[in-house]
């Protein structure tokens, strides 16, 4: 037995989530729905491949409310950037990154950071 029209992405997630997602910059096509959901609740971090620059654009708009910082591997000012942003929990957006990861990433990563007080 087995259901004919299955949604696995209406399962995921609800109707005012998308909507909200729609309204943050993300397009409504099932494809973007299903990347969203796979962004949003992914346990590590996610890498998104986006010729067209709608998942950056729809990144940048939904955290921009949690502080979200902008950089790049070739800003000045990107290990900085990734220290401020550990240290105060906000999201972090690496953008036009190429085929190899800076080494500094590798703990971040793989999520072996130590807590000292209050933060990280």
């Amino acid at each position: 037995p087995h259901t004919k029209s299955l949604d696995i992405a209406s399962m995921l997630v609800d109707s005012a989530t998308t909507g909200e997602w729609n309204l943050q910059g993300l397009p409504t096509d099932d494809l973007s729905i299903q990347n969203g959901i796979l962004t949003t609740r992914a346990s590590r971090f996610p890498i998104m491949v986006d010729p067209q620059g709608q998942g950056l654009a729809w990144i940048r708009n939904k955290e921009a409310a949690n502080g979200a910082k902008e950089t790049s591997f070739q800003d000045k000012g990107f290990r900085t950037a990734l220290e401020d942003c550990m240290g105060f929990g906000k999201p972090l957006l690496l953008a036009n990154v190429e085929n190899e990861l800076d080494p500094v990433l590798d703990p971040v990563l793989d999520k072996a950071w130590i807590r000292k007080g209050k933060n990280f």
